[in-house]
């Protein structure tokens, strides 16, 4: 059976997590690698942004050996660097099949209010200025990745009416539902 790296992106705020959290039977067959859950398993016994980091590498090494056990996985990031852009080249030339999921939104700003929220309710920080820096990171390197994707799925979850389906296909063909939201725009061409 080939092995099957899925990758599941989207800008800080977005609802990366929440997804898979709310879904979390369609990803139990496969370890879900969770840069946040690391470090929130991290806090207790180191400094906070030293966790971070350390959750950071800790995703990093864990994804290496399940990529040279051939053994399917999920990792979760904001694409904001090409660290997966890599990974993704290395599984495909290891005999992975790549799965992308993409959750977007039309502003950074719906971002910005959800981290604040999640810092209310206890949960982690991000800087307001790397979410600005990431948030169309996030959204061209999602154009380096998509044509790379044998399976992807694109989710828009900018109101409170949860996740809208944008776009679902692979590399050769992509199904898009009208209308595209701006955002989803450049990924089209």
């Amino acid at each position: 059976m080939t092995p099957v790296l899925t990758i599941i992106a989207g800008s800080n705020g977005c609802g990366k997590s929440t997804l898979t959290a709310s879904s979390r039977d369609k990803f139990q067959n496969a370890p879900v690698l969770d840069p946040d859950a690391f470090a929130k398993s991290l806090q207790d016994t180191v400094a906070h942004g030293a966790s971070n980091i350390e959750a950071g590498k800790d995703v990093l090494r864990r994804a290496e050996e399940l990529l040279s056990e051939k053994q399917s996985f999920t990792v979760e990031t904001t694409l904001s660097g090409s660290t997966y852009l890599r990974m993704a080249d290395r599984a495909k030339e290891n005999g992975f099949s790549i799965a992308v999921i993409f959750v977007g939104t039309s502003s950074v700003e719906i971002n910005l209010e959800r981290v604040k929220a999640r810092v209310l309710k206890g949960g982690h920080d991000v800087p307001e200025e790397d979410q600005r820096r990431r948030y169309p990171r996030t959204l061209a390197n999602m154009k380096k990745l998509l044509p790379m994707a044998d399976f992807a799925v694109l989710l828009d979850n900018s109101s409170d009416l949860g996740y809208t389906l944008v776009a679902f296909g692979h590399k050769a063909y992509m199904h898009w539902s009208e209308p595209v939201p701006a955002w989803a725009q450049p990924l089209r061409q």
